[in-house]
């Protein structure tokens, strides 16, 4: 949570992912017994053997909250990271129902989330069920820690933004003023279960579970994670004072070295859950720790020691720079890992009726942590707002209650993204027969339709740009109706995957691709193998092209520049993103292009010792207006007409020599019906098939042609 606004006030009303996640369950156990032992040393370090009630209290506290160690022995923890959301991201749109080719409207109904969420360690986190905002359905709320956990306004706040019912109010600040919100969460029919991020003992166990653990014994298809670490300036309390402490290492006078950017071991846990669990698509927040630190203030400063004794600055040190000094590299530790969705913050949009119209109305929230990795890996992912945002609160206590709380934080913005992919869950259920999103695909689809923000291209404070929920169910509706290419494939090691297509000219051609890459294990507990280390995280390097067939010219995806990230994105051999994107602003109408997708090295698993092993991905095309086979056929010279090419049902192959074969394909090229030639007038069927666009291909002996057909 990031800067209150608003005091809180009183309302006046699958068996291989089983095996595999065993063998999570026990290298956590093993990570959780690591670092208790070294916690009970650090204890013993840092606090001696004569402890108060108190003290005992603040340990175990600590314990809870605990997230790992540093390379010098440090220990670091977890905290909370902090009808504007709803129009800003235009889920409205969806809500409404106002999306043309879908049936209804889409609140979450049938979609469950999980948050994993806290307030101060074990101490309270859950989520106050009973609240108003989540009264409009039975049962909505389930949390699944013990009841002698207290409520937590902060858990309470995340799941609203999720998922309180429709609810306006008119707000009065604590200067008088005053505002008209509506609460209402982005998935008001959903139901939503509920973790503590600290570790905690699991009613029914005897033995605790880290947060990792809980994850895999929720089995999540959507979670929210709105909590992270700091690791550089932080704010504190020493000696009674409000303080800054650097969280980093320091040697007087001037040696520092932090870990902001790095890719450590909480980033491999997220990674290897999502491969060995691909269906899980797990949100972050990207923290709230940008511009933080001593610079233009007098507040007391200090750096920590190896047994994490704050000790003061001298008049004569140099400081470390502000956090994120230079506009970017201040993501702490577990929201930098390559399979999960990280989110930062932007400013309420105000203007044109809470409606994005150009990049210009995006604004980076001035506490929104700023990436990239160290390697240039482009983090965050996305973004959407989360200041001045109104959500749900309770008091912190076993009672609980109504209250509410308007603030800013990516605690805030990261439940937003959470709840725009259930409902784009609900729509691709609506649509594929019950299909869920896996986390390649709604990462894809995520950033196959945001919104330009910042920088064109990527870049370390908005990520791929603003999220636009309306665009995503758009792009749902024309993967139904054929007319974009959306499919998860596999890319065989050292083969390619091609598609061609012909540009319509009206628009960009754009194709986005994503994988699930195994974690990255090669390195050390040294603070040389943190500090901007630009080695990449990537395991399975996929390469995406688009070739200019009249030409040659071959079109590079978006990459950073991870020594200049506020550079402008740049186009080249992308080595360090899962995620590829390729844009040809303005492609000649009716040339035809080549999509290839091939891959540099051997891909392999996430094995103790990596096999080879095929990679699927997820890939979105648009701007064209026909995929075609090996050759276009409109006005074919060897006499074979396919006709008509607008149909209500039937299409017909004529003059094609006998014992040719023909072939029926979707625009994703996946293969529908097949059969052999054996008259003059072949007739197909296209009865059983969805209205939109698609491929009949003919094979002779000497040819393969194609011919794009429309059935209405």
């Amino acid at each position: 949570m990031k800067k209150h606004l608003l005091l809180v006030s009183t309302l006046a009303i699958s068996l291989i992912n089983a095996q595999s996640n065993d063998a999570l369950k026990k290298e956590f156990e093993r990570q959780n017994k690591e670092n208790n032992a070294k916690f009970d040393i650090y204890v013993a370090k840092h606090y001696g053997t004569f402890r108060t009630l108190e003290t005992q209290e603040e340990i175990e506290n600590e314990r809870s909250k605990l997230a790992g160690f540093l390379p010098d022995g440090r220990p670091y923890f977890y905290e909370p990271h902090d009808m504007d959301q709803i129009l800003n991201s235009n889920a409205d749109f969806i809500q409404g129902g106002t999306i043309s080719g879908l049936t209804g409207s889409f609140n979450g109904e049938g979609i469950n989330f999980t948050i994993f969420d806290g307030d101060n360690g074990s101490a309270k986190g859950r989520v106050y069920a009973n609240h108003i905002f989540f009264n409009n359905i039975p049962n909505r709320i389930s949390n699944k820690e013990a009841t002698t956990m207290n409520y937590g306004a902060h858990s309470t706040t995340v799941a609203s933004f999720i998922g309180a019912k429709n609810y306006p109010y008119t707000v009065q600040f604590t200067d008088g003023t005053t505002r008209q919100v509506n609460f209402k969460g982005i998935a008001p029919n959903s139901t939503i279960d509920a973790y503590n991020f600290g570790t905690t003992t699991l009613p029914g166990n005897s033995t605790a579970s880290t947060v990792f653990d809980k994850i895999l014994i929720a089995q999540p298809n959507i979670s929210n994670h709105s909590y992270g670490t700091n690791q550089g300036w932080d704010e504190t309390t020493i000696n009674g004072a409000y303080s800054w402490i650097w969280r980093g290492a320091y040697a007087s006078p001037n040696t520092s070295v932090d870990a902001q950017g790095s890719y450590y071991t909480n980033d491999r846990n997220y990674d290897q859950i999502v491969y060995n669990n691909p269906s899980y698509i797990i949100v972050k927040s990207s923290g709230n720790s940008y511009g933080m630190g001593p610079t233009g203030n007098n507040t007391p400063k200090y750096y920590l020691n190896s047994s994490n004794t704050p000790v003061a600055f001298s008049a004569t040190d140099t400081l470390p720079q502000n956090n994120c000094a230079l506009g970017y590299d201040c993501i702490g530790f577990g929201s930098l890992a390559k399979n999960i969705i990280v989110v930062g913050a932007t400013d309420r949009i105000t203007a044109n009726g809470g409606r994005y119209t150009l990049s210009g109305d995006v604004v980076h929230s001035d506490y929104s942590s700023a990436g990239p990795r160290d390697d240039g890996g482009i983090k965050p992912d996305i973004t959407t707002v989360g200041t001045s945002v109104a959500g749900a609160s309770t008091p912190e206590d076993s009672v609980g209650g109504s209250q509410l709380t308007v603030g800013n934080g990516t605690s805030y913005s990261a439940p937003v993204v959470t709840g725009i992919i259930g409902l784009w869950t609900q729509i691709n259920k609506q649509l594929f027969s019950g299909s869920a999103l896996n986390a390649a695909s709604a990462k894809t689809l995520m950033i196959h339709s945001a919104k330009e923000a910042g920088n064109i291209g990527p870049d370390p404070q908005f990520g791929w740009g603003f999220i636009d929920a309306k665009k995503g169910a758009e792009l749902l509706v024309a993967k139904s109706n054929n007319s974009i290419i959306f499919n998860n494939e596999t890319l065989n090691s050292g083969t390619k995957n091609n598609k061609t297509v012909k540009a319509s000219g009206t628009e960009p051609l754009k194709v986005t691709i994503s994988w699930i890459d195994p974690e990255f294990k090669a390195f050390t507990n040294q603070w040389s193998d943190l500090y901007n280390n630009r080695t990449s995280k990537l395991v399975n390097d996929l390469d995406l092209r688009i070739i200019d067939t009249t030409t040659n010219i071959s079109y590079t995806p978006w990459k950073l520049d991870a020594l200049s990230p506020m550079t402008p994105a740049t186009k080249g051999d992308n080595t360090v993103d899962n995620v590829e994107q390729v844009v040809l602003d303005s492609p000649v109408a009716g040339r035809t292009y080549r999509i290839e997708i091939t891959n540099k090295g051997t891909l392999v698993n996430n094995a103790a010792t990596p096999v080879l092993t095929p990679q699927n991905y997820s890939i979105i095309v648009t701007g064209f207006s026909e995929v075609l086979g090996t050759k276009d056929v409109t006005n074919a010279t060897n006499g074979i007409v396919i006709a008509p090419t607008l149909t209500k049902d039937i299409v017909n192959i004529l003059k094609a020599p006998k014992k040719s074969s023909f072939s029926v394909y979707d625009l994703s090229g996946k293969k529908l019906q097949s059969g052999v030639i054996n008259s003059a007038q072949e007739a197909v069927s296209l009865s059983s098939y969805t209205n939109g666009i698609y491929i009949i291909e003919v094979k002779t002996d000497k040819d393969v042609i194609s011919k794009k057909v429309i059935k209405e």
